[in-house]
Order: structure tokens, then C-alpha cells, then sequence
């Protein structure tokens, strides 16, 4: 079961709640929030099924590494499918439904699919829907359109607007944590012309989650004052809610912007894309953990251990009042201290590894 704590939520502004709808259903959240994390808040651990079997599918990242939590959104000409969960800010009045499914996410007809899984190999259709011929334009074919994609098709047209423009800099950063300001923050100090993409609506990346000092400063106030500074030089332009979304030859960049999908109500176009010309590109994008592999790993409740970690401490929400933490490395013992130090339960932690690497963390 997953709910909202009363600790954590570093992103929230808890004065201010926002109501949103997920499959009709009416619930409510917090300004900061995104999607996901008001669904977790929720207690709304299932949010789709699986493209083929319709095996039922829960959130598992916190960020756009996220493989299961897409759904529509939106309504008529604002209507968009597959949209990310864990990067979608929750603002009032948002509607959301989940995909892939019929007649609801709960009972899903296709979830008959995994009970036939061994007549259902990888390229039956090849032959099987060969013959006989006249059953391919009246029969089968529609049943395949039927079950084709995840999110509806919008059928009305796009009722929103967009812009493009070209930006050139000496040194073009992405991500917008503490390595990268720091680079930024290098390279505007010798008088070159920065350009900085965040992705996310916040600057520090997983050191605001992780906590800890930098030369004896608290982590935040560390980020804070770097942004500050950095804010007041002529020659460095910050942009959060800015994807880089593809590197190419001789220093090309696009880069893709959200401008009002966090408050639709704002005047003015709604995504922007940026075609940059740098002469040195920084990449400060850090990592993404990867899953580990066992029986049962695809099912709702198991998820990333460090995204875990982002929704107890930037959302205040907690995945399960008991949770098993399973690795192969230290990092997911922050983890479990996160939770411990939250009042949760960490009943078992299950290290692959034959013995744990010596670390500041198991000291």
C-alpha cells in the first residue's frame, strides 16, 4: 500500500492542493507533485497493462526512464497519448486515463492473453494470419488494428502551438545538477557564452535526495547559491524543463522544451524546440539505475530502489509501509536508511553480492 507521509515532500507546496482525475475517478494532490507521485500518494498502484499478455503494470522509475506508467491525457483538441507519468507535473483540473485496456484497467478482457502465452510465441502471426487469404482483409485484419499501440490516436486537431529558434553558445551543458552548474559555472568565469538544459523543473539532480555537505555547506544552499550566481551572469542562460534531445555533428543540438504543459491556463505556445550550435557540448546527464532480474520484477510495487528514495523525499510519499530492499550495489542502502529514518519498515535487505564492498555507507 502506498500513502502520503506527513515527513519529506521538499517539492511540495502542501498550502496548495490540486485536484486531478485518473480513469474518472477524482483525486487529489499537492502543487510540485507530478502524476506518478499523486497517483503513489493515492494508494494507485496499477497503472496499465502490458503491450501483449495485458500483464498488469505498475510505476517503476521516477523520471523519463519510466517504462510503464503511460497514459492520455488531456481531452478533445488537448488531447495526447502516452505520455509519461513520473514527468508529468500534476496541475488542477488534469485529467489522466491509463491505456491499453478493455473495458477497465482492473478487468482487462486481454489479460486472457497470459493464459495463452504458449500459443502466442514471438512471430506466430507470420503464419498464422496467412491463411486462409480471405480472412486477412475482413477478419484479421481489423483485430490487429484493434489491438495495435498502447494510447488512443487523437482525432481532433491539435489545439495548442509551437515554436522553434536557433540559439548559439561557446559550451552548451546538459543537466542541470552540481557537476553541470559547476561546469557552467567554469566555463562563464572565463568569459565563454553558457547555455545550461535541465530537464526536470529543479536544478541539483540527486544531491538535493542524497543529502550530504559541499565544503562543509548544506547540499541545497550549496545549488541554491550556485544558481544564484550563475543567474546574475550575463553570459549564461538557465532553462529548466529542457530535454536534450539529440546530439548531432559539428556541435548541433536539439533541444525540446515544455513551456505551459505544467499550467495550461498560461498564454502562448506550448512546447519549444531549441536547434543549438555549440562549440564544446558538455554532457552532465549522470546515470539511471538499472533493474535487476528476477521472477516477478515486472509486477506493481517493485520498482527502482533510488526512485523509491525521490518519491519519499522530494514528495513525501511512501511505496509501502514494508519494503524489501534487493541490490548488488551500496547505493541502495541509502535507501533503506531514507525509509527507516521516515518511521518504515525495511523487514530484509537481499545483497546479491557475496560480501558488501567496503563504503562510507556501511560504516
Amino acid at each position: 500500500m502506498s500513502t502520503r507521509i506527513a515527513t519529506g515532500g521538499r517539492l511540495l507546496n502542501k498550502s496548495n492542493a490540486v485536484s486531478f482525475s485518473f480513469n474518472g475517478k477524482q483525486l487529489r494532490g499537492f502543487e510540485g507533485d507530478t502524476l506518478a507521485s499523486a497517483l503513489l500518494a493515492n494508494d494507485q498502484m496499477l497503472v496499465g497493462r502490458s503491450f501483449k499478455y495485458h500483464r498488469p503494470r505498475g510505476i517503476v522509475a521516477a523520471g523519463p526512464e519510466e517504462p510503464n506508467a503511460l497514459v492520455n491525457l488531456g481531452q478533445g483538441d488537448r488531447f495526447e497519448p502516452n505520455q509519461r507519468a513520473t514527468t508529468t507535473d500534476l496541475f488542477d483540473g488534469l485529467e489522466a486515463e491509463s491505456q491499453n485496456h478493455w473495458p477497465s484497467l482492473e478487468f482487462d478482457v486481454g489479460a486472457i492473453n497470459k493464459h495463452l502465452s504458449r500459443f502466442l510465441p514471438a512471430g506466430f502471426y507470420y503464419k498464422m494470419f496467412i491463411h486462409p487469404r480471405p480472412f486477412w482483409k475482413h477478419v484479421y485484419e481489423p483485430i490487429i488494428r484493434h489491438s495495435a499501440g498502447l494510447g488512443k490516436a487523437p482525432k481532433e486537431t491539435d489545439g495548442d502551438t509551437y515554436e522553434h529558434f536557433h540559439a548559439f553558445c561557446d559550451v552548451l551543458i546538459i543537466g542541470g545538477g552540481v557537476a553541470g552548474l559547476e561546469a557552467a559555472r567554469t566555463a562563464a568565469l572565463s568569459g565563454a557564452k553558457v547555455i545550461v538544459l535541465e530537464q526536470t523543473a529543479h536544478w541539483g539532480g540527486r544531491a538535493p535526495v542524497d543529502g550530504g555537505t559541499v565544503d562543509g555547506t548544506p547540499v541545497a544552499d550549496f545549488i541554491d547559491a550556485l544558481v544564484a550566481e550563475l543567474s546574475g551572469m550575463a553570459n549564461v542562460t538557465l532553462r529548466t524543463r529542457v530535454m536534450g534531445a539529440g546530439v548531432y555533428d559539428h556541435g548541433y543540438v536539439l533541444g525540446y522544451e515544455r513551456l505551459t504543459d505544467h499550467a495550461p491556463e498560461i498564454a502562448g505556445p506550448r512546447h519549444r524546440l531549441w536547434r543549438i550550435r555549440a562549440g564544446h557540448i558538455v554532457t552532465a546527464t549522470g546515470a539511471i539505475e538499472r533493474p535487476l532480474s528476477f521472477a516477478g520484477n515486472d509486477i506493481p510495487g517493485v520498482m527502482l530502489a533510488a526512485s523509491v528514495r525521490d518519491y519519499l523525499v522530494n514528495y513525501g510519499v511512501s511505496v509501502g509501509d514494508r519494503t524489501v530492499v534487493v541490490t548488488n550495489n551500496d547505493d541502495a542502502y541509502r535507501t533503506a536508511i531514507a525509509l527507516t529514518e521516515a518511521g518504515l519498515t525495511v523487514p530484509a535487505i537481499l545483497d546479491a553480492r557475496v560480501l558488501p564492498q567496503d563504503s562510507a555507507l556501511m560504516t
